[in-house]
């Protein structure tokens, strides 16, 4: 059998999962699952399995093979292959008669997702890319022989798919065979070998005192020149956000003053991302990703763990530039994931889907405006000003739906303001005014389904998001959303001192990968800088060391992407480059270092330091990839300081110094305010005192302190 891999087949959504249930009578065993994508498909035809022994138990006893089907609620072309395929009554009697058909949400367990997406990409089609949904056939053992992405149901030779019936009958005729059986156990074999070859690869590597130049200078390389962003020259497309990757081009903007270049490549990117139909300008937020290079057309959906990022980027991009466009982007997301994405108990929801309501054709539908549309709104003065401003035409702009117009902003506020004859405040206010009525007026439509789940590691990340936002603005909101998110971690998915994954309708469940457990740490410990409540230091301490024991690699260092004592999968990985979330070594490694920072603890340097030097052949050949990392080996070499604050909390002249602190652009700092017993935990705070009855700022180097600071102006310097 030949193999193959179909070309990389990025996701969007469907509709809302309540009216799908509603619309069938009988349901398969997915129905008992808390999943909103394994529930999507519980009115389907096909017997599905969750993942689990009692699926492999029955290809055991049955001798069959087992169709394995991973994807997301809000991914688009999953839904499409359920149209075409799953809820087919033909394609669904016969894969129930020859196959166990089990059913995986990749976001639920991304250590399963990781490890046949690896024997897809390595062992089927070197160097390709992978996708969702993710097809692939394995032996009753769990050995994959056969994979791929997306099928159409029969082979349709003008696309060069081939069909996921024709799959189906050839390998049911060569597994029927003993002979043809045994040649595809032998490949499930290697398949398998391919996927701890590659798991266990050794990614090491020297990183010399030039190595976060020479990032920057191989980053530039993908860098789009015409349009901002980074992505595979010469097509530049499709162009994901990268919050790490832009975040390390923006701290080499920090150490090197003559490096206009630096800062410019991130701010045209985080500018023309902000104008863009990438983000939301009516209910605030970022999609998925640009389609096109000139991100005007995303795919639609929403993911919690791309505003995350974001959300904090955008908050700190203000500091370092003074931007205002970064500030007001940075509160529209803030404002989007507290109206939209956040349980009444304070977690956050996982993702709003792309397509609309009634089927995939529908995507992107909720979001798009016609003249009419707005002329329906508004008076014909304003609604000209505001066609003009959000670039709404009668041809419209998405050249695949004529007529219809994805909003972006083609000119800056300033030329838009003159060009309307107002005033820049009377413009801004023009703008606010009619996004709210474009909101309200939106929101009659029919809507894209929200998944409400809660992900432990994309709820972390928008905490962190959140502490970095108050930080810099100075909202109030940020700040409660945070602590309240924070709580709710902490009181449903901490169990015993361990994580658990996903929470859903009063359910925790699934063992935390790394990425639950690094971002968590992260999370508690912005909580403690931004709140100073010693309650998440202690969080933060307990549970750096609960990761340590779980997690960490004593021969090579860095840390497994499963736990020492989890669910045992054909390999065992270590994840050193970046997904759609920091990888778990690089925000290991900044967790080490500011703990390091924090109690002195040598060791957790050392640990952090081999964790990055774990993966320096990695940094090196790929500093796109290892964003992550490479802004801990940032931290960890350029001059990073602790700050230990002593004074009143409650005292203006105390909350002044924290303000200078918070404000500064440079993020390699640790900061802590000194409290009654706060040197049991962190040891260097001890001695450090108020000065003359004033509050005083000990800015330290490597633990050797300045003369301390009353005067705020002073230590914003």
């Amino acid at each position: 059998m030949r193999w193959l891999l179909l070309a990389p087949v990025l996701c969007a959504g469907t509709g809302p999962l309540a009216a799908q249930e509603a619309a069938v009578a009988k349901t398969n065993r997915l129905a008992l699952e808390k999943s909103a994508y394994l529930r999507q498909h519980a009115g389907n035809p096909v017997d599905w399995y969750p993942w689990g022994d009692e699926a492999f138990a029955k290809a055991k006893a049955e001798g069959k093979p087992v169709f394995l089907s991973i994807g997301y609620s809000s991914c688009h072309w999953c839904h499409v292959m359920e149209h075409e395929s799953f809820a087919d009554e033909e394609v669904a009697a016969f894969l129930n008669a020859h196959f166990v058909a089990v059913k995986v949400d990749r976001e639920e367990r991304p250590d399963v997702d990781d490890i046949y997406m690896t024997a897809v990409v390595y062992g089927v089609q070197r160097g390709s890319g992978g996708g969702w949904p993710l097809s692939v056939w394995l032996t009753p053992d769990g050995k994959p022989f056969f994979g791929g992405t997306y099928f159409p149901k029969r082979t349709d030779p003008t696309i060069g798919r081939p069909g996921f019936l024709d799959i189906l009958e050839r390998i049911r005729e060569l597994w029927g065979d003993p002979e043809t059986r045994g040649s595809l156990e032998e490949q499930g074999g290697k398949l398998a070998d391919v996927v701890r070859a590659v798991s266990g690869m050794d990614q090491s590597g020297p990183l010399g005192e030039d190595a976060l130049a020479d990032a920057r200078r191989d980053i530039a390389l993908g860098y789009d020149r015409d349009l901002g962003g980074f992505s595979s020259p010469p097509h530049f497309a499709p162009k994901f956000p990268g919050p790490t990757t832009i975040e390390a081009v923006l701290r080499a903007s920090l150490r090197r003053a003559d490096d206009a270049e630096a800062r410019a490549m991130a701010r045209a990117t985080l500018e023309r991302m902000a104008r863009g139909g990438i983000r939301d300008h009516v209910g605030g937020g970022f999609h998925r990703y640009s389609v096109t290079r000139d991100w005007l057309v995303p795919h639609f959906e929403k993911m919690l763990y791309d505003n995350a990022q974001l959300l904090g980027l955008y908050a700190w991009a203000y500091l370092v530039t003074g931007d205002e466009l970064f500030a007001r982007t940075a509160r529209d997301i803030s404002r989007w994931v507290r109206r939209e994405m956040t349980h009444p108990e304070g977690g956050f929801h996982a993702a709003q889907d792309a397509d609309d309501p009634g089927g995939p054709e529908g995507e992107g539908g909720f979001y798009v405006w016609t003249p009419a549309g707005i002329d329906a709104l508004f008076d014909a003065r304003e609604a000209a000003i505001l066609k003009e401003w959000f670039d709404v035409t009668e041809g419209g702009n998405w050249h695949e739906r004529p007529g219809k117009s994805i909003l972006q902003l083609e000119r800056t506020e300033e030329e838009a303001a003159r060009a309307a004859g107002m005033e820049p405040a009377a413009f801004r206010a023009l703008v606010d005014r009619s996004t709210a009525r474009m909101y309200a007026e939106r929101e009659k439509r029919p809507k894209p389904m929200t998944d409400t789940k809660v992900l432990t590691s994309w709820n972390a990340l928008m905490i962190s998001g959140f502490c970095r936002a108050h930080q810099a603005l100075g909202d109030r909101e940020d700040l409660d959303a945070a602590v309240a998110a924070g709580r709710f971690l902490r009181k449903h998915l901490v169990r015993d001192g361990r994580v658990l994954r996903r929470w859903s309708d009063g359910e925790a469940a699934h063992e935390g990968v790394l990425d639950d457990y690094a971002h968590l740490v992260a999370a508690f410990l912005d909580l403690y800088e931004t709140t100073f409540d010693r309650a998440w230091l202690e969080d933060a301490l307990a549970l750096q060391r609960k990761t340590i024991e779980l997690f960490h690699d004593p021969e090579a260092g860095g840390f497994w992407f499963t736990a020492k004592d989890g669910e045992k999968l054909l390999a065992r990985g270590k994840p050193g480059f970046d997904s759609a979330v920091p990888s778990g070594n690089g925000a290991m490694a900044m967790n080490l270092l500011r703990i390091h920072r924090l109690t002195g603890d040598r060791e957790a340097r050392e640990l952090a330091l081999r964790t990055i030097a774990g993966f320096g052949g990695s940094i090196a050949q790929s500093p796109l990839g290892t964003g992550a990392l490479l802004n801990a080996l940032d931290f960890a070499r350029e001059g990073a300081r602790e700050i230990f604050i002593a004074g009143d909390p409650a005292a203006p002249a105390t909350r002044a110094l924290v303000e200078a602190v918070w404000r500064n652009p440079d993020p390699n700092r640790v900061v802590a305010l000194v409290t009654p017993g706060l040197e049991k935990l962190l040891p260097p705070a001890a001695g450090k005192t108020p000065v003359g009855g004033k509050p005083a700022a000990y800015v330290c180097r490597d633990f050797a302190c300045e003369a301390p600071v009353t005067d705020p102006k002073a230590l914003a310097k």
